[in-house]
């Protein structure tokens, strides 16, 4: 019952918003560095990405491009789930 909710098929990379966004959502995508890159045009200047992670690894943090910051990161309870989840939130530091 969402009503200002649509649905774009695109590469990312190609998809040209009309208006840039407050936030830009990801669930198992590649890497957080390979996110960061291929949406880096989709939120405005005060935006975040919100990144939806299983297990953290270190080696993948650590690849996060310098122009960007963890501000947050959360570790998620998923009832009836045994694994690991987290959520990041990167902003840019420009």
């Amino acid at each position: 019952k969402l009503n200002n909710i649509s649905s774009v098929e695109s590469r990312v990379e190609d998809y040209q918003p009309q208006a840039l966004f407050d936030g830009v959502l990801s669930r198992a995508f590649a890497s957080i560095s390979d996110m960061l890159s291929w949406c880096a045009h989709l939120p405005k200047a005060t935006g975040a990405f919100y990144a939806l992670k299983g297990q953290l690894d270190g080696n993948e943090l650590a690849e996060i491009p310098a122009e960007y910051c963890v501000q947050q990161q959360h570790q998620l309870l998923v009832p009836q789930l045994q694994e690991q989840r987290h959520l990041l939130i990167i902003t840019s530091r420009n």
